[in-house]
């Protein structure tokens, strides 16, 4: 594990575990960046699985910090590789309470949907890339809505919904460093390319709820993005979120031109590599889950306006 004090008391700590089987990210292993916020109220943002938030706990001794202080977990949202660390985590340490968005509450207190939902994306192999899956205990959870506010560390930091990657999805924004911690709500940042992927996922995404998110960290104007996958990004965030938002609307277009003119899956693949790589073949991985995440949105859509 990495370890880089990004703002005063603030430590980045990248990681990289298991492997995307699903091909949703990358083909190789999962990279994470788990923040840990020290101070008067300690705190883990994006604390990732268990089998990272294990290794980060130990991180934490080696750097002369006790776990057993920290008092909030914040995952930026409750899919596994984000927050499916947080019954683990607040069962090793007796002060901590996860803190997660009304609408995914019910998710941490009953894991049988998210089990079911890791498993239908990773397959039966999910729980040796992730580890453990437990439920939050109710006193042990902290619900929050967007402009809840939370001391972590010693700073003022205000919760941010920021849906569209998932129902649930927050930011979290600190306000003495003008600091977005995004999670997966502006997309996939990789520090090689030019262009970013966009907020999608399996079987979830909302495309219009992303981009609304996307202008609404705009409207923040943040002067440091932290997105999970990537970590800390302290060059130009505006260009970084404009960039975002350029790609979600253009892989959008992409695939409902695709699916009008009846082109099938890999075509429509084969469009959006041309698209984000010029050379087809350039591409750094698979973009059919790209692809199947926004078939199945426009999917919903017309069966919606069709009332089926």
């Amino acid at each position: 594990m990495d370890v880089e004090e990004v703002f005063p008391g603030v430590f980045e700590m990248r990681t990289t575990y298991g492997r995307d089987t699903a091909g949703l990210f990358t083909e190789g292993a999962f990279p994470h960046a788990v923040w840990f916020v020290a101070g008067p109220t300690p705190a883990l943002l994006d604390p990732g699985p268990t089998v990272v938030a294990e290794e980060t706990l130990e991180e934490l001794h080696k750097m002369g910090y006790d776990p057993n202080d920290i008092e909030y977990v914040v995952p930026s949202h409750i899919h596994v590789d984000h927050g499916g660390g947080c019954g683990w985590l607040v069962k090793e340490l007796p002060k901590a309470k996860a803190v997660i968005h009304s609408q995914g509450a019910p998710f941490m207190l009953d894991v049988s949907r998210l089990i079911a939902g890791t498993a239908a994306v990773f397959g039966d192999e999910w729980e040796d890339i992730f580890g453990d899956l437990s439920p939050v205990p109710a006193e042990r959870l902290l619900t929050v809505e967007d402009g809840s506010t939370l001391e972590l560390g010693c700073k003022t930091h205000r919760i941010v919904f920021m849906p569209g990657h998932s129902l649930d999805h927050i930011g979290v924004y600190d306000e003495t460093n003008q600091a977005l911690y995004c999670g997966h709500g502006l997309g996939n940042y990789k520090p090689e390319r030019f262009m970013p992927d966009p907020p999608m996922t399996l079987p979830y995404f909302d495309v219009e709820a992303s981009l609304a998110s996307i202008r609404r960290a705009r409207d923040l104007a943040p002067r440091y993005l932290l997105p999970v996958h990537s970590g800390f990004l302290a060059s130009n965030p505006g260009f970084a979120i404009d960039a975002v938002e350029r790609v979600t609307i253009a892989i959008g277009d992409i695939v409902k031109a695709g699916m009008e003119s009846g082109a099938t899956p890999e075509a429509i693949e084969d469009d959006v590599r041309t698209y984000m790589f010029a050379n087809p073949a350039k591409a750094d991985r698979s973009y059919m889950p790209v692809v199947r995440s926004y078939m199945a949105y426009y999917e919903r859509l017309q069966r919606r306006s069709s009332g089926a």
